[in-house]
């Protein structure tokens, strides 16, 4: 959705003007789906300003000790993932739970430095079959780090990852 159709929604239901259920009707949302998104907006927006209703333009970056401060908050009980994810600026709960369950499965929650770059370019060069295995080689022995393989190696996204997952 918009950022215009979701300030109009969080407008609407602060001036109690219209019920979370009316408004996602009037935004052709789905059931329960769509009462329930309206309610986050709007805590979203009480907590965060217009920040969490623009849409973002990249992903954003989380340190290992950030998730794992997050993490601690949660399994200690003194907030749930809605409100932790309000209160550090992250745009989703389901990426507060994603953090959790991997430190409940106990899977490293490594560092997270995006490079929109990488990941939205076609192709940079073309690469050879001796430069691909090398390529791959470098992805396996780095704990398949797909984009920083694609950086180091001034190839995509997709060339990075794509014979990694044939191997």
């Amino acid at each position: 959705y918009s950022f215009k159709q979701k300030k109009w929604a969080v407008g609407q239901y602060l001036s109690e003007n219209m019920s979370a259920v009316e408004i996602a009707r009037r935004l052709n949302m789905p059931g329960k789906y769509g009462r329930d998104q309206v309610t986050v907006w709007v805590h979203q927006y009480q907590s965060n300003q217009d920040v969490f209703l623009s849409n973002a333009k990249h992903n954003a970056h989380y340190s290992k000790e950030f998730k794992e401060k997050v993490v601690q908050e949660y399994l200690n009980g003194n907030s749930s993932l809605f409100s932790l994810a309000n209160k550090y600026g992250i745009r989703s709960r389901n990426t507060v739970f994603r953090w959790v369950s991997k430190y409940n499965s106990h899977i490293d929650n490594r560092d997270y430095d995006p490079h929109p770059e990488v990941h939205m370019t076609k192709a940079r060069r073309k690469t050879t079959q001796s430069e691909r295995i090398k390529i791959v080689q470098y992805c396996i022995n780095h704990n398949k780090n797909y984009t920083e393989t694609a950086a180091k190696f001034n190839c995509s996204y997709q060339q990075s990852t794509a014979g990694h997952k044939n191997i």
